[in-house]
């Protein structure tokens, strides 16, 4: 009997420690480190960027660390194709699923712009790990950015759609995943840029009615016209959203 109860108690500590892996992963993948919104930017034809970034994240005492390495190549002069791998870097480790996927801006105007950004889910994680949904996936999300002397606004709405191979998942776990979000950047001067972000999203398991909500303090600082350092912390503010978060990357960009 206490054998059985302490293996509970470890496959449990262990589900939660998958969980919140995931979401590290899912929140800090796509956007530029460390905001989770999106802006509209391309890297222009012939242009490739390399972004490679880890958080350090503590939910309910559980602690676990992620990195992510996306690569970017400018088609046009306004849309690029990328490949972001996500990679669990404590136990249980490994890739989740890697995904391909398009950025297109397609409207400019005085400051203001939008774009889509249509992703493809590959099958790659173990889902025994907790690292992936065992069959692929898409998303999509609509981007709009406004930008007004030092002040850049950022805005996504999206949503996610999540198959999995698992029966208990996909009886327990949503399908869609929604998702919205607010950023605005300051330039500091030409080296330095303050980011703050706020958004929610609907949870990923069907019996909880709570959303997660999150704020991301930030700064960002440009090297050179070829790369950039950052570092930001991501905190909760309600008790659905992963405690806290700390993060830094690079950015590096090339022709």
């Amino acid at each position: 009997m206490i054998v059985k109860k302490a293996s509970k108690s470890i496959a449990k500590g262990i589900q939660h420690i998958s969980f919140v892996t995931c979401l590290g992963l899912s929140v800090s993948a796509y956007a530029a480190h460390p905001l989770v919104s999106e802006d509209t930017g391309t890297q222009g034809v012939g242009g490739y960027q390399v972004e490679v970034n880890t958080d350090w994240l503590k939910d309910e005492g559980v602690k676990s660390r992620t990195a992510t390495t996306t690569l970017t190549k400018g088609i046009l002069e306004n849309l690029d194709l990328y490949l972001n791998m996500p990679y669990a870097l404590s136990e249980p480790n490994g890739f989740n699923d890697v995904s391909v996927g398009i950025k297109w801006r397609f409207l400019e105007a005085d400051g203001f712009s939008l774009g889509l950004k249509p992703e493809f889910r590959l099958a790659s994680g173990d889902q025994e790990k907790g690292l992936g949904d065992g069959r692929s996936g898409e998303a999509l999300t609509l981007m709009a950015q406004y930008e007004w002397g030092s002040w850049t606004w950022l805005f996504n709405v999206g949503s996610e759609r999540h198959r999995f191979s698992d029966p208990t998942a996909q009886d327990e776990s949503r399908r869609y995943i929604n998702k919205s979000s607010v950023g605005l950047m300051y330039e500091i001067n030409e080296q330095w840029h303050a980011v703050v972000d706020t958004g929610i999203s609907s949870h990923e398991t069907k019996a909880e009615k709570k959303d997660p909500r999150f704020m991301v303090l930030g700064l960002i600082h440009h090297v050179n016209d070829d790369l950039d350092l950052d570092i930001g912390y991501k905190k909760s503010l309600n008790s659905t959203e992963t405690d806290r978060q700390i993060g830094v990357g690079v950015t590096y960009r090339f022709k």
